[in-house]
């Protein structure tokens, strides 16, 4: 019979393969939804490690990324946010609920993004966040989740834009040429 433990790990596994499928998408709608069920999958993770809070700022997340499939206004990031701080408050398991929450509030800024870029970005930071809780806690799946994660991100990033648009605004005005449509709204 498996441990708790490592049907944790088992279920983190699942979660790590929508976290590498999200960011080599390019379509803002199916990264939010893949990032959903990566979501919910986690949360599973975390419970059943007994990381309550974790558990339910991931599960909050799951419901976040859903909404801001189909709606992308500042009020909703401002609610989810709200709620991000309730959970954690609720749950306080001490610096894990503190490194969950920041994680937690960056990518709820990120789902609220209409550019996938912009997202991209915001993920990248709440993504460190939820590295340094995964060592924390000691899954290791979970902090190879999130290492994957931040290079998958880069290298969708890379695949979609290239780094010129990182230093547009900088040294490099003009120099580049960026590919494609901001979002998928810049589509016909």
């Amino acid at each position: 019979m498996m441990s708790l433990f490592l049907w944790s790990q088992l279920v983190v596994s699942l979660a790590l393969l929508l976290d590498l499928l999200s960011f080599q998408l390019r379509d803002r709608r199916r990264i939010l939804a893949c990032l959903a069920l990566s979501c919910a999958l986690n949360a599973g993770h975390f419970a059943l490690l007994g990381q309550w809070s974790a558990a339910s700022l991931l599960l909050l997340a799951s419901v976040r990324f859903l909404v801001s499939i189909w709606l992308v206004r500042r009020i909703l990031m401002w609610f989810f946010m709200g709620l991000a701080c309730a959970a954690a408050l609720a749950t306080y398991q001490g610096v894990l609920s503190l490194s969950g929450l920041l994680a937690s509030l960056l990518q709820t800024r990120a789902a609220f993004c209409p550019d996938d870029r912009q997202l991209r970005r915001w993920m990248l930071l709440g993504t460190l966040c939820w590295l340094v809780n995964n060592l924390l806690v000691g899954s290791p799946v979970a902090a190879l989740m999130e290492g994957l994660f931040l290079v998958s991100n880069l290298v969708g990033y890379y695949r979609h834009y290239g780094f010129c648009y990182w230093q547009r605004g900088r040294h490099h005005r003009g120099h580049c040429k960026v590919r494609g449509p901001s979002s998928d709204r810049a589509s016909p």
